[in-house]
């Protein structure tokens, strides 16, 4: 079943015109760059703020336990 399933979406992309390959294309690109985006801008990593590994760590675990305890304590 989902060997056919693979196979009609396969058989389909390879029987596209040129407009439909070209508009996938640049639906490809745009959403490469929007992630790109997103990952260089808006999500920076620990590694550039916070040089130790050990207060990497406890940032991590601090955060982690954090939204965990306070999710419980407003569900309580």
């Amino acid at each position: 079943m989902l060997k056919r399933i693979l196979f009609f979406y396969i058989d389909g992309f390879k029987n596209l015109s040129d407009l439909g390959r070209k508009l996938w294309v640049i639906i490809i690109i745009k959403l490469v760059v929007i992630f790109v985006v997103f990952r260089a801008f808006l999500f920076p990593t620990l590694d550039s703020k916070i040089p130790d590994k050990a207060k990497q760590q406890e940032l991590y675990i601090n955060q982690i336990t954090g939204i965990t305890t306070t999710k419980q304590k407003k569900e309580e």
